[in-house]
């Protein structure tokens, strides 16, 4: 079945609009004037007498976007007269130009309109017509097409600003999760980086004099991991330059994982990694578990002291991915104000997981996070 097509396609331009107004203007301007000449309201007065009214009311309407508050005081003003010329109809003029001033105007100058619009429809109800009950009928129906028109007007005024502002709410929310994605990598990433070459520096400079080879494979170490620390940096701040950009640049897996392991120095801090046999993890996936134990070995470098690391990661249940980070260093409640942990939570609840983190009952610190497999994670049948 063929896709419908809506009648107008494309939004129109302020032009567009423009020439509807004056195609409406000269088209009430036309037909009112025709329907009082050749059908005069009244005997009282001349035939041609409501064409300059009339004239007055409906021509303005073309420029009522405009300038809505002089083109409803023009149209008023032809309706005060309206009734000493026998033309009953102006409240129709009225009810556009009153539209425009509740759509384009502050709400207390579009009530003060609407107030001055009935009261002269009520008058000239009252002068034009024979008795109270005809006088009644015809203000009633002006009131009702007033209020009608009024109403709209200032309805799609409303809609038009709930609408921007749920567009600049978007727009914030959006670039608050992009503020947020963007620290969180970058703490990331140099949180880990500056944490190795500090303790690989250290190490560096208390075996400089006694065992300058291995000071030398520590400074080999530092310059690499520099490099790459770098590396990373530059493609964060491609990202701020070109949104079009890989965004979390080459694909992680459980290798870089070892990787990331095998770079701990092996000095106050031992890490064992203990991987599910057949384990195998989707990108999103790897990008994740790589992140919560970057940031995790982290912590236990600057803050377990001499200890012994545990770093788990396998499936508990099905669909049902499970990352630990366990160490038996000096614990403690995490620091107040640091951004590690919670830019770890913040990563496991964007990915529908839960995540904890807090001191062992019998000593030391734990990480630990629950991720809902989405199709990546599973068994390597190979």
């Amino acid at each position: 079945m063929a896709e419908r097509r809506p009648l107008i396609a494309r939004r129109l331009r302020p032009g567009h609009w423009v020439a509807v107004d004056v195609f409406a203007a000269f088209a009430l301007a036309a037909g009112f004037s025709a329907s009082a000449v050749l059908v005069p309201e009244s005997a009282r007065v001349p035939t041609y007498a409501a064409v300059p009214v009339i004239a007055l009311a409906c021509l303005p309407l073309a420029v009522r976007r405009r300038w809505p508050v002089t083109v409803c005081v023009l149209v008023l003003v032809a309706a005060v007269f309206a009734p000493f010329t026998g033309w009953e109809e102006p409240f129709v003029p009225l009810a556009v130009a009153l539209h425009a001033v509740a759509l384009l105007e502050a709400r207390r100058t579009a009530v003060a309109a609407l107030v001055a619009a009935l009261a002269v429809t009520a008058a000239g109800s009252a002068i034009g017509s024979l008795s109270w009950a005809e006088a009644a009928s015809a203000c009633g129906f002006a009131w009702l097409t007033l209020g009608l028109a009024w109403t709209i007007g200032l309805a799609v005024r409303e809609q038009r600003a709930y609408a921007a502002q749920a567009v600049a709410r978007s727009a914030q929310a959006a670039a608050t999760a992009e503020r947020l994605r963007m620290a969180r990598d970058v703490h990331d990433v140099v949180a880990h980086s500056m944490g190795l070459i500090s303790m690989r520096a250290g190490i560096a400079n208390h075996i400089a004099a006694t065992h300058p080879e291995e000071a030398g494979e520590a400074l080999s170490i530092i310059e690499e991991t520099g490099r790459k620390a770098l590396a990373d940096l530059r493609r964060l701040l491609g990202l701020l330059r070109d949104d079009s950009a890989d965004r979390d640049g080459p694909p992680y897996t459980l290798d870089s994982l070892r990787e990331l392991v095998a770079a701990i120095p092996a000095g106050d801090v031992r890490v064992e990694l203990d991987v599910e046999p057949g384990l195998a993890l989707g990108d999103e996936e790897a990008l994740v578990v790589y992140r919560l134990v970057q940031e995790s070995l982290t912590n236990v470098l600057k803050h377990a002291g001499p200890a012994r690391c545990r770093v788990a990661v396998g499936t508990r249940a099905e669909h049902e991915l499970v990352v630990e980070v366990v160490d038996d260093g000096r614990g403690g409640a995490p620091r107040e104000g640091g951004h590690g942990l919670a830019g770890l939570e913040e990563r496991v609840t964007l990915y529908g997981g839960t995540f904890s983190a807090g001191p062992e009952p019998g000593g030391g610190f734990a990480v630990r996070a629950r991720l809902l497999s989405r199709g990546g994670s599973g068994k390597d049948e190979r």
